[in-house]
């Protein structure tokens, strides 16, 4: 098959969730289709580059992913506008376009319909009503977007089964709607190393307000009060300034650590090498870092919430907990978990176990058998 993938960021000059997915996936996918990646032109040189067997299309230039700490909708429709064409210059038997930022969703379509084709969209997030919580009274535009986008796949592929139940809430037929969830590759996490760095809570993840990596840092403050503390924070975002001057005016400038982006096998082994995974994250489709966590044998606590499709992943007290998102409930967890080692690593040694199932050579085996039984309507 030819098959086209649609994102404007793209691993490994953005590092995310939704970036790894299809990174991950598209490697395997190329061993026996043609692979075609259309995304923002990150890298330098020419626009049209080929790289471990697949064809990446730069169809823009880069501009800034977020304004104010939100999605730029300037560089949104820009990426879609510059879409249309280089799309219809090809036919691909299929076209799977990320969710995200919307309006490249409509040029896919445009072109599955022209060119002919089977389109999906990977969907890791129904927002619904939580659009007016992102852009106050301008959500009607956003919410209005969604629904109208939702129409537009022959198949989408939710990446979680809270993403699809929210998507049947708003009216999309269960039919339309297949789950192949994020992965890990679990050979390659184990060979990678522990880091001989050692930490006592880590988090990964893009620095945004709704990871709530402030709220871990101050309940990280609180839980230092009663224990000697390290902590690690590993990636970047535009929150990053404001985290590094919350840590430094409560005084934990020698116990909290800012790694930036690291490669994957740097953030494996730093994962590795601590004692608990924090995610305080209200906001995640289904979180990579959180599957990578378990698979190192890493506890992790995160928080409820409507929109956490982390809590899937989690089974209380077997290879972590679910807390309430304050600094108070934040900081109780850590404390009962960092303070019983033993029943801490008895719980590390479940860990692995509990994500077996989400090998991405498994989920790559399930999503070609989505591409292909797929028909249009």
């Amino acid at each position: 098959m030819r098959i086209a993938l649609v994102s404007d960021v793209v691993y490994p000059y953005i590092k995310g969730g939704a970036e790894k997915r299809f990174h991950e996936l598209s490697l395997r996918l190329k061993e026996h289709n043609e692979v075609h990646f259309y995304c923002i032109k990150w890298w330098d040189g020419p626009s049209v580059i080929k790289k471990d067997g697949i064809t990446y299309h730069g169809v823009c230039r880069p501009r800034k992913l977020y304004e104010g700490g939100r999605r730029s909708i300037v560089e949104a429709l820009a990426f879609g506008a510059a879409l249309v064409v280089p799309l219809l210059r090809e036919r691909f038997d299929v076209i799977d376009c990320n969710q995200h930022p919307y309006f490249s969703i409509f040029p896919c379509k445009l072109a599955s319909l022209l060119r002919g084709g089977r389109f999906f969209v990977t969907w890791h997030e129904a927002w619904d009503d939580y659009w007016y919580e992102y852009m106050g009274r301008a959500g009607f535009f956003g919410k209005a977007v969604e629904k109208l986008a939702l129409r537009m796949p022959d198949m989408i592929i939710a990446v979680s089964r809270r993403t699809a139940s929210d998507l049947e809430r708003l009216g999309v037929d269960k039919g339309r709607i297949a789950i192949v969830p994020n992965g890990i590759s679990i050979e390659s996490i184990a060979a990678v190393p522990a880091s001989d760095e050692r930490y006592d809570v880590a988090f990964a993840g893009r620095l945004i307000k709704d990871k709530h990596v402030d709220i871990l840092i101050k309940a990280c403050a609180l839980a230092s009060r009663e224990m000697p503390l390290k902590t690690l924070i590993i990636g970047d975002g535009p929150e990053r300034a404001s985290l590094e001057a919350l840590a430094s005016s409560l005084e934990m400038d020698g116990l909290v650590k800012f790694a930036g982006q690291v490669d994957d096998e740097a953030l494996l082994s730093l994962i590795k090498s601590s004692r608990v995974f924090v995610l305080p994250s209200t906001r995640e489709g289904f979180s990579i870092s959180t599957l990578e966590a378990l698979a190192c044998g890493v506890p992790v606590v995160t928080v409820s919430g409507e929109r956490n499709s982390t809590q899937e992943l989690i089974e209380e007290g077997v290879n972590g907990m679910v807390v309430g998102l304050s600094e108070g409930e934040l900081c109780q967890a850590i404390l009962k978990m960092l303070s019983d080692e033993g029943e801490r690593k008895r719980m590390a040694a479940r860990c692995p176990s509990s994500v077996s199932s989400y090998d991405w050579d498994a989920l790559n085996e399930k999503l070609l058998e989505c591409y292909v039984t797929t028909t249009r309507p």
